[in-house]
């Protein structure tokens, strides 16, 4: 852990004799690297300098580096790195970005003080590819109040993004130029796309229910054909709403229900024709039912799954979500219980302590085999929410995969230690991607 010290001399950077022992540095000149920003000083030596402080020149071209906040050091070659420095991009536009406003994102810096460096908050369209700079607030660790603890400033391009809010195309074409592969959930994929990738993916394949994207009566009559019931879904995660279940009753009718339990029956194709045709239009899909009941209630398992420290994917924990009885989704709103993991899976099986660790590995599998192929077809994640369901033979079926899911069923379960370790992971995985 070191500290910077803005210097008076604007043409060096400074060490004690007891730093550059400490860190065996020879070099004359070094190459000092703060996110985006470098660049290239000769070596002065001033023992007034504390043994864990660097000093440096004040930046000219109004960049914010601050004093005050402990960083990591490495060195390679010439090459002195500081860091991390992680830009976290939680909202679109900066006017969004007040202290008061930035308070609801403290628990996300509970584990700091083992990450170190410079994070900044930032908006979407904050980040200047002109300047290559980032408009934002950082993390003081040791501010007491809310003024204290969120510092304005123009940030340097960082050594990684940690994305919570879509980055339009050019600004996020810009940071990966700049950046590389380091953006954390990289590419925000719709419903509708995951199935895509699932039909080139022979892994992926295995663990969706069958989905395609809509596109009229033929494809509905053979997937009711093919299965008993299906569901429509927009392409984008709308809380549950704009979802249908449809089935055929004995009468061969078309039985349309949506979330909050209206059923719309019809008759003919003609009318179910005219009926799809503002589905088609807002891209839906159409999804192999796969869903769970017990006493008419839909049963669904939400697992959270993370990169830690060490680059790895984990499952951090799992929930189980009861539907209330008819309800065909399981969004919080429409949930009756919320469970722990083990013990949704014995409400729903009546399973005994091992069957039930035995369905819990075979989900976290499940899971965490999507992750790793997302990762590799395509984009950088690192932080997601996936939503399954484990059918009556204990097949494992992955829903959606959730970028910016929530955490408030695990505030209401009264979950906090899991909540914390899922709020402050990202940025643990985000500083080893920094190569601190």
């Amino acid at each position: 852990m070191v500290f910077i010290r803005y210097g008076q001399n604007r043409n060096t950077i400074d060490f004690s004799t007891k730093f550059v022992e400490k860190y065996g540095i020879t070099a004359q000149r070094i190459i000092l690297k703060i996110g985006g920003w470098s660049r290239e000083l000769p070596v002065n030596i001033n023992d007034e300098l504390p043994e864990d402080t660097i000093g440096i020149p004040e930046q000219s071209h109004e960049l914010t580096i601050p004093e005050g906040i402990p960083y990591e050091l490495t060195i390679n070659g010439r090459v002195l790195s500081l860091g991390p420095v992680i830009a976290f991009v939680a909202y679109l536009n900066p006017k969004e970005l007040h202290p008061k406003r930035l308070e609801r994102l403290k628990s996300r810096f509970s584990e700091y003080h083992s990450i170190k460096g410079l994070i900044y908050v930032c908006a979407a369209r904050g980040i200047n590819i002109d300047k290559k700079q980032i408009e934002g607030y950082y993390y003081n660790p040791d501010g007491e109040q809310p003024q204290a603890r969120w510092i304005p400033g123009i940030f340097p391009y960082p050594d990684v993004v940690y994305k919570r809010h879509p980055i339009d195309a050019v600004r996020y074409d810009d940071l990966v130029s700049h950046i590389g592969d380091r953006v954390i959930n990289s590419y925000y994929f719709g419903k509708g796309e995951l199935p895509e990738y699932a039909l080139r993916n022979r892994v992926l394949k295995e663990a969706f229910p069958e989905t395609e994207k809509l596109t009229g009566v033929e494809q509905l009559d053979q997937m009711l054909q093919n299965h008993q019931s299906i569901y429509l879904k927009p392409p984008k995660g709308e809380g549950g709403r704009g979802i249908y279940s449809v089935a055929l009753d004995h009468q061969g009718r078309y039985i349309f229900t949506n979330s909050m339990k209206r059923a719309t029956i019809f008759t003919s194709q003609a009318e179910v024709t005219s009926f799809l045709e503002k589905f088609i239009q807002r891209k839906y899909i159409i999804q192999q039912s796969v869903s769970t009941t017990i006493g008419g209630r839909n049963v669904d398992f939400r697992v959270y799954v993370q990169k830690n420290g060490l680059k790895q994917w984990v499952c951090q924990g799992m929930i189980g979500r009861v539907a209330k009885r008819g309800t065909i989704v399981t969004n919080l709103k429409h949930v009756e219980k919320l469970l722990p993991g083990n013990q949704a899976i014995m409400y729903l099986f009546g399973a005994n302590r091992q069957m039930t660790l035995q369905i819990q590995k075979k989900i976290y599998d499940c899971c965490m085999k999507a992750c790793k192929e997302l990762d590799q077809c395509v984009g950088n994640y690192g932080d997601v929410a996936v939503d399954c369901i484990v059918d009556r033979n204990y097949n494992v079926w992955i829903l959606e995969i959730n970028k910016r899911y929530g955490y408030d069923s695990l505030i209401k379960m009264k979950n906090r230690k899991l909540a914390r370790t899922l709020l402050s992971t990202p940025f643990r995985y985000a500083k080893a991607l920094a190569g601190f």
